[in-house]
């Protein structure tokens, strides 16, 4: 009897500490509720601490507690083929994997298999994660972990220092980085986007429907957002993309930031990147040739306008990348349609500049003088409308003024916003919107709902 009553308590005991991967899932469960999101504290920072081979576990773990979530009482998990077997987990393993999805599904007390199992494996977190996923669905369905879940792996990815040097193992995915079209550095990217891509793209509408993250106005936000981030911060990454547009392949939005990226992708520093920087055998880069990059923003800005014909900013760097395309005439009168609907200072000011240059590649010299001074007149200090107007000059064969044009580059005041030239930040001012976006994307997780 005494033999039996400690092997009973020692069972209780084992049961009620997670040990080995389950411990990991257990620790990420609780450091959801600790973390506050938009930031980087004390709860991320121990995320972003794990290995690369801590989060490809973890990443396998939350693909099977999802499944669990939807079925308690299944037995159906993902495993990964290793050495020569496949990774299963033991029987107190699958316990505990069903104690959280329980807790994670909100159903704890409703569940019919969730009734059976021990209280003593629910702890006072648990229960806590319990009553926000049963309160904080929004629609019915088991979507609040999954919302929750993607967000501290979001604010990692995105405010976390880079690590000091190259990581092993993990997502098979490198990062180049680079400055004024060389490459400096490449390293090895960390899981948190895809972490949090498997986890949004589990959503579903209620609990009794298969995912389908394309019908969750959650999971567009996230996309818009953190796209918008990817490109004002210069951190490019075609598949976030490529999973935003597998998604949502008529978002205006999205389809915009597609295009955005493409034409950035064209320019020679980053076409210098591709041809120089060198990369592990097995490695390529995404961005294609000038060419090819040229037309995919060609036809991502058109799909965008057809969808949204009054979209000016669309408009305008369709007719940037037409002109860089040679199609001059049609580059015009893209340029000038987005004119007269651009509604701030800076596209109003690019829109100047390229018509200028069009007007310069047709031989009207006149009328591109006419568009640099008017670009000029909006940032008198700026130097690319002076440089195009000595350019111009030069054509001309008038040296004279030329000389005179890049004689006031010379004597222009230090760097301040007085001497400020859009031209500068071109490449991101289409994302300016990031702050807006971001916060479009926390809200509902401040106040402790989604949407």
């Amino acid at each position: 009897m005494l033999a039996a009553t400690l092997l009973f308590a020692a069972s209780l005991a084992s049961q009620a500490a997670p040990s080995g991967r389950m411990a990991r899932v257990d620790r990420w469960l609780h450091l959801l509720q600790e973390h506050s999101v938009g930031g980087f504290d004390a709860a991320a920072e121990e995320v972003a601490s794990w290995s690369d081979a801590d989060l490809g576990r973890l990443f396998e773990d939350l693909r099977n507690l999802v499944l669990t979530m939807r079925s308690p009482g299944g037995t159906a998990f993902y495993a990964n083929w290793r050495g020569g077997h496949v990774a299963v987990y033991s029987g107190d393993e699958q316990r505990w994997l069903t104690a959280f999805a329980c807790a994670a599904g909100g159903v704890i007390d409703q569940d019919v298999t969730c009734k059976r199992i021990n209280s003593a494996l629910f702890d006072d977190g648990l229960w806590r994660l319990n009553r926000l996923a049963a309160e904080g669905e929004g629609v019915g369905a088991d979507n609040y972990i999954l919302k929750y879940g993607a967000l501290p792996h979001t604010d990692i990815a995105m405010f976390a220092p880079a690590p000091a040097t190259t990581a092993t193992g993990g997502a098979q995915a490198l990062r180049v980085q680079s400055t004024d079209g060389e490459p400096t550095r490449v390293s090895r990217a960390r899981a948190h986007w895809e972490i949090a891509r498997m986890l949004l793209d589990n959503v579903r509408s209620t609990r009794i429907t298969n995912p389908a993250p394309k019908r969750d106005a959650f999971v567009r936000t996230w996309y818009v957002a953190t796209n918008t981030w990817m490109q004002f911060n210069v951190h490019y990454d075609t598949s976030h993309l490529e999973g935003a547009r597998r998604l949502f392949p008529d978002d205006r939005d999205i389809l915009f930031l597609f295009a955005a990226q493409h034409e950035i992708y064209a320019t020679p520093r980053m076409q210098n990147v591709i041809k120089t920087v060198a990369l592990p055998r097995g490695f390529t880069l995404d961005p294609y040739v000038h060419g090819d990059e040229l037309r995919e923003a060609r036809d991502m800005y058109r799909r965008a306008l057809k969808i949204a014909p009054g979209f000016a900013e669309a408009r305008l760097r369709l007719g940037r990348v037409l002109a860089l395309q040679h199609n001059f005439t049609e580059a015009e009168r893209e340029l000038r349609l987005a004119r007269e609907s651009l509604d701030d200072e800076e596209n109003r000011y690019f829109a100047a500049l390229f018509l200028g240059a069009v007007e310069e590649a047709l031989g009207r010299f006149d009328a591109a003088e006419q568009s640099f001074t008017e670009a000029e007149a909006q940032f008198p200090l700026a130097q690319s409308p002076m440089l195009c107007l000595a350019e111009l000059a030069s054509r001309r064969g008038d040296r004279r003024a030329a000389l005179d044009r890049l004689r006031v580059l010379f004597v222009l005041p230090a760097a301040s916003d007085s001497r400020r030239d859009p031209w500068w930040v071109y490449d991101i001012w289409h994302a300016r919107a990031v702050d807006d976006r971001l916060d479009d994307l926390w809200r509902p997780f401040r106040r402790g709902t989604t949407q």
